[in-house]
This record gives C-alpha cells, structure tokens and sequence, in this order.
C-alpha cells in the first residue's frame, strides 16, 4: 500500500489520546466514572432507572445488591442545581446522592426534598442516586407497593447535560479492582463510606469499599459488615441476637451471601428479619447449605463464598460498632 507525502504527515502529527492509567491514586474515581458511563447507556440523564424486581443472580446492576429492597439509579445533572425528593410513607425508601469521587454528598429520607448544587460536591457537576425502596414482604403485594412508591421519587433539575465518560484504561482498572476485593476481610465499612467532611475516612478503606462495595451508605444510615463464610457447601448454622435498630422507622436487619467477586449466585440467597423466623427467646438462627426443609436457610456457592450483614438505621454509631464486633468476634458457624 502506498501513502502520499501529506497522508504520512497527517498521521504522524495526529495525537494518539491514551486512556488513563488506573492506580490507587484515581482508582476510586475511575470505579466511580464506571457507574456513571454505564448507567448513561441505559437511560438518559435524570431519568430513573427502576429495578421493579427483586434483585436476583440474574437481575444485578451495582456490586453486592440484597433482596430486601427494589433499586432506582439515576446520574443527574446538578450544574445549575436540582432538586430531590421521596414521597411521604411509613416505608424505608430513601435516594443517597453520590458525587465523582464516591462521597455520600446527602441520604434523603420519607417526606423530605434537598436541593443539590455544585458546590456540595468534591468534585464534579454530576451525582449518581442509588435510591432503596423497602419491601415489607417479598411476594407480588409487597413489589407492588414499594413500584407505586418508586414512582413518587421525583427529580427537578435545571440543566440537562449528560455525563461524559472519562476514558480511564480498563485493563489496569479491572486489575487493580481485583488486587483490592482481595482485602474484603480486612473491610470496615464505617471508615469507608461518608460524607468529604467526615474526618473519621480511612483512604485505605475508600478504596476497599469502592472496590467491594460501591454505593454503600454511611454509617449513621446502614451499617454493614463482612462476615467469614465456610469455604465450602456443608450444611452450617449462626445463631445471634437481633442488632439494636429504629426498627419503629422502618429499620431492619439482613444477611446476604455472594461469590468471590460479590456478585449474587444462588437464587435462595439472603434473609432479613422480615423473613425469618425468631427463636424463642428473640436471638435467630440461620442456616445455610441445609435444604429447603431447614429453619431460616441460605444457598451458598462452593467455595469463597461471601456473606455480608447489613443494618439499616442503627439506633447509634456506637452501639451497632460495638454489635458488629461483638458479632464478628463471638459469633461462629456451628
């Protein structure tokens, strides 16, 4: 193949843009820019994204979903301001707002609105809402509620401008992503997630967190905690009291198993309080592996597989602190 003089020219001088190398200086931003791009092929910006069922192996968007709640995404434009609100009910449903860099800019709670603007944010003129809709009972009833409920989340913003994707390289991006999950057990997820102003932020758990748990909430809203799974599919159980929640205000407790990257595997795969059953003197029993016929039981992968306990609205940071340690540290698989 010959090439002119000018055609040489041309592709000599032309840029050639790389994408972005990711370390652990922009991994956060980068797993961040992930979520942001993808759900931007989905719908437009801000427009909701309705997960009207129940999240599932095969029904996933966000890493370490759980089945007590339905799902509603959105990136929204908030260059010019925009304001959010979620209906009154007596139902947990809330939108946490999340900026570029994975900060909890807001958790908006039943009745309220917030107005956000640009300078909120610690970076960018974009946030995504991971909005949570309660499920009182896991049955065509209870969906059908919490769908009813979703369509009262509302979105005003006074700019619509979609979100651009940043460009950064995958290769580097995917492995340095499963570098990190290889920490999970090492994971406190209430050093992790936050607001920029919270001084409490470990930068070492925010890329944990960003790696294993992307989108989870502060601690004042939910606090979650990784237990040790068995390794294998024997027939095990757990037995623990119920962790001190406003359970008033809609709070509640579940357990949640995953494979070794966090995705859900099993269709028979978590509990909440809701769904099981109470022995008699309050504690609960879990059982996992067991058949169909057991008390309270959970399907779990061969292997590393992952459970993940998670507490909505702790009645305080210090005593679900001092629960999950308590927990992790005398509660063990009979």
């Amino acid at each position: 193949m010959k090439y002119s003089y000018l055609t040489l020219s041309i592709m000599i001088c032309t840029p050639v843009f790389a994408s972005t190398i990711v370390t652990n200086d922009n991994f956060i931003e980068a797993e961040t820019n992930t979520y942001f791009s993808e759900l931007m092929t989905k719908v437009p910006v801000n427009t909701w994204r309705h997960a009207r069922n129940i999240s599932s192996k095969d029904f996933q968007f966000v890493i370490r979903e759980n089945q007590d709640i339905l799902y509603s995404h959105a990136v929204v434009d908030i260059s010019k301001g925009a304001t959010l609100s979620v209906p009154q009910s007596g139902q947990y449903q809330i939108i946490q707002v999340i900026d570029e860099k994975h900060y909890t800019v807001a958790v908006i709670y039943p009745g309220e609105s917030l107005i956000i603007t640009p300078n909120m944010l610690s970076k960018g003129t974009h946030v995504f809402l991971n909005a949570r809709t309660g499920i009182i009972t896991p049955d065509s009833a209870g969906v059908k509620r919490a769908n009813l409920l979703q369509d009262q989340l509302k979105i005003e913003a006074n700019s619509n401008q979609p979100y651009l994707d940043k460009d950064f390289d995958k290769i580097s991006q995917d492995k340095l992503r499963s570098d990190l999950e290889k920490h999970v057990p090492e994971v406190k997820a209430w050093l992790g997630f936050g607001n920029v102003t919270n001084k409490m932020l470990d930068p070492k758990q925010r890329l944990y967190v960003a790696a294993a748990g992307w989108g989870g909430l502060p601690a004042k809203d939910a606090f979650y905690f990784p237990l040790k799974g068995t390794g294998n599919q024997e027939c095990r159980s757990l037995t623990f009291d119920a962790p001190p929640l406003n359970y008033e205000k809609g709070g509640f407790w579940s357990i949640t198993t995953y494979d070794d990257k966090g995705w859900i595997a099993k269709d028979n795969f978590a509990l909440n309080n809701f769904q099981a059953k109470a022995n008699n003197d309050g504690s609960y029993t879990l059982h996992f592996n067991c058949g169909a016929k057991a008390l309270n039981n959970i399907d779990t992968i061969d292997g590393n597989w992952q459970p993940m306990f998670r507490a909505y609205l702790p009645r305080s940071f210090d005593e679900i602190l001092k629960y999950s340690q308590d927990f992790t540290t005398n509660v063990t698989f009979k």
